[in-house]
């Protein structure tokens, strides 16, 4: 009586976690979803902001102004739960390279680029994230290429040169795509440093820290080139969309997609993700008024077919090569 009594247990508890796992997942993928959703806000609000005549820097560090706020709010609560912060020179060496490449040149080329694109093609031309990912983690991570790599690969690539091949054969390419090219670039080699270096297990106190270095250094940075950009700040127009940029694009996906990530496999994520370039164009028309020629459509088409099949998770250090877009100093 008690062995078939522990036997129905049993299966009551194995019913009762499959039934808490995929509600887990479900949560989870829900929160994968989300965070590209929003962080394919960026280009909207950018666009927004370039027309109330805001500079890239200056949006930029007010920006971050906000985002350094809220991590050290969210920091303060963890150290006083008992949370442990402490860095090794390993650590502070991923940070201060993750630092220049994720805190200042990729945003800073990011959202330079959006003055000469629309956030249409900004959207398909960062798309080519993940092929740097890889190449970057064969490079420094010692990982190999397989079969669905070189497909979604070839793929990315075709999607890129259908999106830019008429500027570029009659010699009409703007300064915004080459710009957006190098923002992926340097976003790429964000993830790479960071997965190669930074050991530390509470990772948020790293991206605190990458955050208030990218503040000081863009706060230098428009003291030496732009010092009227800290009259307007005195007064900023438009702060809601500032605000907007600052949660809306950088903080809330960073929390919903790292969080959720944990908890599922970076195959399901990344089928997700694979969505996001038809998400940030669906956006540029409903929020922008962008028109999408069929060139684009079949950009979008090839890109999304590539982040799908180039999504193999990288297997030494765990890294899905889809990634949402930029992100600044968050990105990890």
């Amino acid at each position: 009586m008690s062995r078939s009594f522990c036997i129905l247990c049993s299966r009551c508890y194995d019913h009762s976690t499959v039934f808490l796992i995929r509600k887990t997942n479900r949560v989870a993928l829900a929160g994968i979803l989300f965070a590209v959703i929003l962080s394919q806000t960026n280009p909207v609000f950018t666009k927004l902001l370039l027309k109330e005549e805001w500079t890239p820097l200056g949006m930029y560090f007010l920006a971050l102004l906000v985002m350094a706020i809220v991590l050290a709010l969210h920091e303060f609560m963890l150290l006083e739960a008992g949370e442990k912060w402490e860095m090794d020179r390993r650590d502070i060496k991923g940070t201060l390279l993750t630092t220049l490449t994720g805190g200042i040149l990729a945003p800073i080329l990011f959202l330079n680029g959006l003055r000469f694109v629309q956030a249409s093609e900004a959207v398909l031309i960062s798309s080519l994230s993940p092929l740097f990912i890889v190449m970057f983690a064969v490079c420094m991570l010692q990982e190999k290429f397989n079969r669905n790599m070189f497909v979604g690969a070839a793929f990315l690539l075709a999607g890129t040169v259908v999106l830019l091949w008429k500027d570029v054969f009659h010699a009409e390419l703007s300064l915004g795509a080459p710009l957006i090219l190098f923002s992926s670039l340097a976003s790429a080699l964000t993830t790479t440093l960071h997965k190669k270096y930074v050991r530390h297990r509470h990772l948020d106190s790293v991206v605190l820290v990458r955050t208030f270095l990218s503040l000081v250094v863009i706060g230098i940075i428009i003291a030496l080139t732009e010092p009227e950009t800290f009259q307007m700040l005195r007064n900023p127009p438009s702060i809601w969309l500032v605000l907007g940029l600052a949660i809306v694009s950088y903080i809330l996906p960073y929390f919903l997609y790292f969080r959720a990530l944990a908890k599922i496999s970076t195959l399901d994520a990344g089928i997700i993700v694979a969505s996001a370039p038809g998400i940030g164009i669906l956006m540029a028309v409903a929020f922008l008024g962008e028109q999408v020629s069929p060139t684009q459509l079949a950009s979008l088409g090839l890109m999304a077919f590539g982040i799908f099949f180039i999504n193999v998770p990288l297997t030494k250090l765990r890294i899905m090569p889809s990634r949402l877009m930029e992100i600044g100093p968050l990105r990890r």
